[in-house]
């Protein structure tokens, strides 16, 4: 399932909804982790997959990523219709909060299964904040599907061929400890002259 050239495995965790391995890249010796998800179809097995997939993310302390069918939504935006839950959406999202991780950005449509009736995004990628450090330039991008109801996600670790890198904000910095005193303390140590509208362009741009 990997070649072996490029990764070692380390261990591996198998669970019900949740398989996972931790890998040692041969080229840098970069120590990462990744799981497979396959959501359950039963709106009360929702949170057995979140607790399983914390607990196994609690194993190793290393940059995750995870992927796979989640079989739920994380906004009401994408679905196309039918019935959706306030709170298994809400759940999915303190999850994602609460583990630190990020929800990529998606290239292509945003649906990622389909039948003759409607739509959803059931599939996507998540990495933690230490992942994204290693690969700053993350996408995830939808194929094109072919015989399968759902459409393959692509996760591009290096798609911006040149370029200015896009900025970045992630709403977990404001949780951390004196974040906000910090950028405080920044914005006012720099020390520009010109017109207001310049000094705040080029206070912006070092604060960023």
């Amino acid at each position: 399932m990997w070649d072996k050239r490029v990764v070692e495995k380390i261990d591996a965790v198998l669970g019900s909804y949740v398989a996972a391995c931790s890998f040692k890249n041969v080229a840098n010796g970069l120590v990462w982790a990744f799981a497979g998800v396959y959501g359950p179809n039963r709106v009360n097995s929702r949170r057995l997959l979140w607790e399983e997939l914390a607990g196994v993310m609690s194993c190793w302390d290393m940059p995750w990523c995870i992927g796979g069918d989640f079989n739920v939504t994380l906004y009401p935006s994408e679905r196309s219709r039918g019935v959706y839950s306030r709170a298994t959406m809400r759940d999915f999202g303190e999850f994602i909060s609460e583990q630190g991780l990020m929800d990529l950005p998606l290239v292509g449509e945003i649906s990622t299964w389909s039948n003759s009736r409607s739509w959803s995004r059931l599939d996507r990628f998540l990495v933690s904040t230490d992942w994204e450090v290693v690969h700053p330039d993350l996408r995830q991008k939808r194929m094109l599907r072919v015989c399968s109801d759902h459409a393959p996600i692509m996760l591009e670790c290096n798609p911006f061929s040149g370029g200015k890198r896009p900025f970045k904000f992630e709403n977990m910095w404001l949780k951390a400890e004196g974040f906000v005193d910090k950028v405080r303390s920044w914005w006012a140590s720099y020390d520009f002259h010109g017109t207001p509208s310049y000094i705040l362009s080029k206070k912006l741009q070092a604060l960023k």
